[in-house]
């Protein structure tokens, strides 16, 4: 038998010779310590305080004889004492965790504040693998202000075989997320905007609702109010989007959200109020 076979005993806290020791046992049935040290390859330093360990758990038995004899349970009673003693151990745990919870509450905090957390990507790669793959795991909202360089971001990363999009999508309709996007657009980023919602439109098909706004020159995301990705753009750098700040800081993403809100109830509702827009239907853009 090798003794990682019985790794679970350890969960009740036995030591390597308290386990050796239970074992020997139990194949002996009966024995002495002397036998189960041989046996076991136990100290004989440690046989006398393991065998104590495991008669006040309930896992063996003593003879009060001379010598001492100890007496193996069978392995039902042995499994059942196990899941009765690790049930108290859980018990006791839960109790002692509510009596920590008050305590911890208690601790003075000498520099009381806002828990942030902020992390840095650089690169349109590193955005969306490390920042957009967070929409992928929401769990009830999302809100996404997204201008020309999310859409150049999305269309290259989805070009190099990351569907970043679908990923999105799947999340959203096995946990039904409210996801709703405003689109910031210039003239003269508007035929790309178009170009990508009709390329895309499959995989924005979970969206909630769509809404169209000028630029504002800030996209972000906010995610189950708690996570806040604000993408950042610039003239000078041929991709556009250069880098992208995760934080996570439920202050600043209720702020965002409000300002999500009030950009939603002022934005348009159909990129067929603008004047470039052909005036033909066309059933691709999602409105």
């Amino acid at each position: 038998m090798r003794l990682r076979d019985f790794d679970l005993l350890n969960e009740i806290g036995l030591t390597t010779y308290e386990r050796k020791a239970l074992i020997t046992l139990m194949v002996q049935g009966v024995a002495d310590a002397e036998t189960i040290c041989r046996e076991g390859e136990v100290p004989t330093s440690k046989i006398y305080r393991a065998m104590e360990k495991l008669c006040d758990l309930g896992l063996v038995e003593i003879q009060p004889t001379r010598p001492k004899l100890y007496s193996a349970l069978s392995s039902d009673e042995v499994v059942n004492r196990l899941i009765e003693v690790s049930q108290g151990k859980a018990e006791r745990f839960a109790t002692q965790a509510l009596a920590l919870k008050t305590t911890l509450a208690a601790l003075p905090q000498e520099i009381p504040g806002r828990k942030t957390f902020v992390d840095l990507a650089l690169g349109v790669e590193s955005h969306v693998k490390r920042h957009l793959i967070y929409l992928t795991t929401a769990r009830s909202r999302i809100l996404s202000y997204l201008e020309h360089g999310d859409l150049t971001a999305i269309d290259e990363i989805s070009a190099a075989g990351f569907p970043i999009l679908r990923r999105v999508a799947r999340n959203a309709r096995e946990r039904n997320i409210d996801h709703r996007m405003v689109f910031g657009f210039a003239y003269r980023t508007a035929p790309h905007l178009v170009a990508f919602l009709r390329t895309y439109r499959a995989q924005l098909e979970h969206v909630t609702g769509v809404r169209y706004s000028g630029e504002l020159g800030h996209p972000f995301h906010v995610i189950d109010n708690e996570v806040v990705i604000l993408s950042l753009d610039h003239p000078f750098i041929p991709e556009g989007r250069f880098a992208s700040l995760l934080v996570r800081d439920k202050e600043l993403a209720q702020k965002l959200a409000d300002g999500f809100e009030t950009l939603w109830t002022k934005a348009m509702h159909d990129l067929r109020e603008i004047s470039f827009q052909p005036a033909r239907s066309d059933s691709s853009v999602p409105t």
